[in-house]
């Protein structure tokens, strides 16, 4: 299926890159899977030339890593790996999100609004037997409520490396949420992180997101442990 731009179809390397990253980040491509060029050619439709430009920009995204003389491979997870992943994150969101409470206007916070509804929407109908994270619809509705509340931050170069971070971070979820399938529902950290956001308090709006993403590394990491 083609993805749409506008009332154009997306360049075909941007689509390859999007499905690509899709099944990385919900694990349909494990971690130290070799990403064969025929392979992907025959299983995504695509020809040598987007796949390859895809998959480097995924080597840029640390998502996938070019080893010499060997080819492509899935990035491999560890414990090490997502903490510093955690502790660039603590930097690096907090900093966006200040600068988008400072900087916001009504749109930014309709659109926050917007976003968290469709989110607790989701949650609220997701049944107990469905994966929570895991799930397509909502990892995008979460990913959409993240990048609301720092849309008003006016720094590219910040944003790019957040999402870098953010989506590295969203593998190791998917990660532990392939394996619990029923894990309790975090909604209300986002609702609490709303409310600060709206209210315009930066130290509880930081110290919020900062425990938020922090928690969620504690579980993902007492997974790893355990296998």
């Amino acid at each position: 299926m083609l993805e749409i731009i506008g009332e154009k179809a997306a360049p075909l390397s941007e689509q390859a890159l999007l499905r690509l990253r899709n099944d990385i980040l919900n694990g349909t491509l494990v971690p130290g899977l070799q990403l064969k060029l025929d392979i992907l050619k025959d299983h995504y439709g695509f020809s040598s030339s987007p796949l390859r430009e895809a998959l480097n920009r995924l080597t840029a995204d640390g998502l996938v890593v070019n080893e010499d003389r060997r080819g492509f491979f899935v990035a491999p997870v560890s414990i090490e790996d997502i903490q510093e992943i955690t502790r660039l994150r603590c930097l690096l969101e907090p900093e966006a999100l200040t600068e988008a409470i400072t900087q916001g206007d009504d749109a930014w916070e309709a659109q926050i609004i917007a976003a968290h509804f469709r989110l607790d929407r989701v949650e609220g109908r997701s049944s107990s037997g469905k994966p929570f994270i895991s799930d397509s619809e909502w990892a995008s509705l979460h990913e959409e409520f993240h990048n609301a509340l720092l849309a008003a931050c006016t720094s590219q170069k910040l944003l790019t490396m957040r999402t870098t971070f953010f989506y590295q971070a969203e593998r190791y979820w998917h990660l532990w949420a392939n394996a619990n399938p029923n894990p309790a529902n975090r909604g209300s950290n986002h609702e609490r992180l709303r409310d600060a956001v709206l209210s315009r308090d930066i130290v509880r709006s930081t110290d919020l997101l900062k425990s938020h993403i922090s928690q969620t590394t504690e579980i993902v990491v007492k997974y790893l442990q355990q296998e």
